[in-house]
Order: C-alpha cells, then structure tokens, then sequence
C-alpha cells in the first residue's frame, strides 16, 4: 500500500521514535523511504518590525541538521531499507507538503511529544495538526509518552 514514506526528520526524541517504527512500516510493502528534514529560514529580531537574516546561523544549523540527516539514511539503510535524505529550507509544513507531492508520497510520518504545559503547547505550535490539514496524503503522527 505505502510505496513512498516521507519521515520528517530532524534527530530529535521524537523524529528518533519515527525511525524506529518507520523501519517495521517499510518493511511490510518494501517501501521507499524519504527522510526530510526542513531549516527554516531564521532571522534575528532588531527591534519592533526590524529583522535581518543570519546567513552564518542558518549556515551551521544546516550542517548539523546534514549530519543527522545522513546518520538516519544510514541507520535506515543498514537495516535493508531503500533510504534517501533530502534538506530543503523554508516552513517545515510548506516544504513537506511540497516535497510529498513532487515524489508522489503515499504517507507521511512524523513524531510528536506531548506538552504538558499550555504555554509550551501555544508556543511550539501544531506541525502535524498543520500538515494533516495540508497533506496530499496519509500521515501517520508517532506519539512519545
């Protein structure tokens, strides 16, 4: 049924959890898995209505958001996975959508943890809320507890 899996992914907890239960759904229909991870564009706030973009940041995080994204193709990849990698930058949501409907994916897949806090739950936002709303396809939300 799932032929092309997007895993968003960026090495966190819950991206990591993904993974894990992104391996046994592969599996099950010989699937190619996409991982993906998104920089967004950052800038640095000087003032009311002010900003600039911060190439030297954005450069570094996306470096490391690289390095991760090449360690989960691998780990995907030594478990007998087809696996490719793929960053992109601009909004996570945005991006995701855009790249599920270029490769024709049949799911995606996200992590999510729970806040327990309202102030943290206003302040992350809903990615995947955002992206069930958006999505041209299935997507499956990875809960850790």
């Amino acid at each position: 049924m799932y032929q092309k899996i997007i895993l968003a992914y960026d090495g966190s907890l819950e991206s990591q959890q993904a993974l894990l239960n992104c391996k046994d759904l592969s599996q099950w229909e010989h699937a190619a898995v996409h991982l993906l991870s998104v920089v967004p564009y950052e800038t640095i706030s000087m003032g009311h209505e002010t900003s600039y973009y911060s190439e030297p940041e954005n450069k570094i995080e996306e470096e490391r958001r690289l390095k991760i994204l090449n360690e989960g193709v691998e780990q995907l990849k030594v478990a007998g996975i087809e696996a490719t990698g793929k960053l992109l930058k601009g909004d996570a949501v945005d991006k995701i959508v855009e790249y599920a409907h270029t490769i024709g994916a049949d799911l995606i897949m996200l992590g999510h943890q729970h806040r327990d806090n309202w102030l943290e739950r206003w302040w992350a936002g809903s990615i995947p809320k955002a992206l069930i709303e958006h999505s041209p396809c299935s997507v499956l939300v990875v809960i850790i507890k």
